[in-house]
């Protein structure tokens, strides 16, 4: 593998280690009452909404930024395909340090909202909102 290569693939990894880390963050958040009901979609919608609303965006701006996510979907989709399995892997992982840390009760809070997020995630999916 070129150095190039390597690079890209270390790069590409730290990202998803991030994005993992924001998510359980967002979930700490919502547990704990830092998200309100009603927030933003997830996935490109909500990406838009948070860009609408921070940046002001035109109802034209929404429109060719939404064009924009379409245009690249299929290819952030499938490098997401490929990127997926390592990714489930790695969050397996910190899962399981983080429930060694927990007491009996504080492990079963933790598996709930373990669950409750995946199923959340699911049933997004299934209605093709992420």
């Amino acid at each position: 593998m070129t150095r190039s290569r390597l690079a890209a693939a270390g790069l590409l990894l730290a990202v998803f280690g991030l994005g993992a880390l924001a998510g359980a963050v967002g979930v700490s958040a919502v547990e704990h009452g830092g998200l309100a009901v009603g927030t933003p979609p997830h996935g490109r919608e909500g990406m838009l909404a948070r860009l609408t609303s921070e940046l002001e965006l035109s109802g034209a701006q929404q429109d060719s930024i939404r064009g924009i996510f379409r245009r690249h979907e299929p290819a952030m989709d499938s490098m997401w395909r490929e990127v997926r399995p390592q990714f489930d892997s790695l969050r397996g992982v910190v899962r399981d340090e983080i429930r060694v840390q927990l007491t009996p009760d504080q492990g079963k809070k933790y598996a709930a909202m373990i669950e409750r997020r995946d199923r959340e995630y699911r049933e997004r999916r299934s209605d093709g909102r992420d």
